[in-house]
């Protein structure tokens, strides 16, 4: 008679007769997992549902941050807006003042016949001008000294001999920064150091006017013993 095994009493790494069973190993205990065609397809579903669903939510968890990130980039270019305004609405506040000195000035201008007073008044809004500029952080660029090509720009360069290379010699248009960044260099003329003759050019040029001189005497010599 022959005997028919009950399920699950095949031991692991024994053979068994039913391919779509294999035996799973947990803290259970061993059992057999049933590994059918139609169980393969169920849980092959299940895992696609699975990864599905997690792409989904990493898909839209993408689309809110990208959507946080412009609306990040709308209010930033908004409050940058809204800061350039109003800085340059205080830097008007700031000169209105001088506008009202030139509307006096140009009044005051039509009754009087004086230059000096004309130039004074000048010079007097001038520096009100550039005193309105420099509360605002405007510096003029020092010429005095050396040249220095991050805030000079040499327009010409003469050559002398009195001077080093590289001296700021003329001033063309003067040059300003805004804080520490220039915004425009000094425009300027520039010495440049004149090289002197060669020393043996020199030295040669000297025997040639000693040996002409020698000769221009020997020649007046014999002159005066001819007239004898």
């Amino acid at each position: 008679m022959k005997t028919v095994p009950r399920e699950g009493s095949l031991c692991p790494g024994h053979r068994s007769r039913e391919p779509w069973r294999r035996w799973i190993t947990s803290e259970e205990g061993t059992r057999q997992e049933d590994l059918s065609e139609p169980k393969q397809v169920e849980q092959k579903s299940k895992d696609l549902a699975a990864k599905d669903k997690e792409i989904t939510e990493l898909t839209d968890a993408l689309k809110r941050l990208q959507a946080d990130f412009e609306n990040f980039k709308k209010r930033n270019e908004k409050d940058w807006t809204e800061r350039v305004k109003v800085a340059n609405q205080q830097l008007m506040v700031d000169l209105l003042p001088v506008l009202d000195s030139f509307d006096k000035a140009i009044e005051d201008a039509k009754d009087n016949s004086n230059p000096a007073a004309i130039k004074k008044g000048l010079e007097g809004l001038h520096r009100q001008f550039f005193r309105t500029l420099q509360r605002d952080g405007l510096k003029e660029i020092s010429t005095e000294g050396k040249f220095d090509p991050f805030v000079h720009e040499a327009l010409m360069r003469e050559e002398r001999e009195d001077l080093e290379d590289g001296d700021i010699l003329e001033v063309f248009q003067k040059g300003y920064m805004l804080n520490s960044r220039p915004i425009r260099p000094a425009r300027v003329k520039v010495a440049k150091r004149k090289e002197g003759e060669p020393e043996d050019l020199r030295g040669k040029e000297g025997h040639d006017v000693h040996d002409n001189h020698i000769n221009e005497e020997t020649d007046n010599e014999e002159e005066a013993q001819d007239e004898r």
